[in-house]
């Protein structure tokens, strides 16, 4: 069935897709926008019925989290770079990365109190609850937060 889908759709189920958009919060909604339309392209190639809008809504929000976490980390002096975004999927595994040149941060760093109410520092935690796996890996001076959704 799968293989069928693939055959009349012309669309392989392995896809990538790279973007590479400058730090600038203005630039989020295009992130954001790409995101809910790769999630939405492939939960239809996958075949999900159940839930589709949740996986994509989920998809859309921790990509528009990570890219805001990678503007506003970002040294003022550094707008001008970029922050990279990939998409691939696997079977029924939808995966993203967003890799910057940001200075280099703790992943398992402590939640804020929610009494204080603080202004950020709650990025990581809600991608951590929307998506299945969130992993961070620091490289040749980028970090790179590599999240996985299943469709499954």
């Amino acid at each position: 069935m799968q293989q069928e889908r693939q055959r009349k759709n012309n669309y392989p189920m392995n896809t990538f897709m790279t973007m590479s958009l400058p730090s600038d919060i203005h630039y989020a909604r295009i992130a954001s926008k790409t995101a809910m339309m790769v999630a939405e392209f492939f939960s239809g190639q996958s075949g999900i019925a159940e839930k589709r809008e949740e996986f994509c809504h989920a998809f859309e929000l921790a990509v528009a989290e990570a890219f805001a976490n990678s503007v506003f980390n970002a040294a003022p002096q550094e707008k001008e770079r970029q922050v990279m975004i990939s998409f691939s999927s696997e079977k029924s595994e939808l995966m993203v990365s967003v890799s910057d040149a940001n200075p280099e941060f703790d992943p398992e760093m402590q939640v804020p109190d929610i009494l204080s109410y603080p202004e950020h520092g709650y990025g990581l935690v809600l991608i951590r609850q929307l998506m299945d796996s969130v992993r961070y890996s620091r490289q040749d001076g980028m970090n790179q937060l590599s999240m996985i959704k299943n469709a499954g």
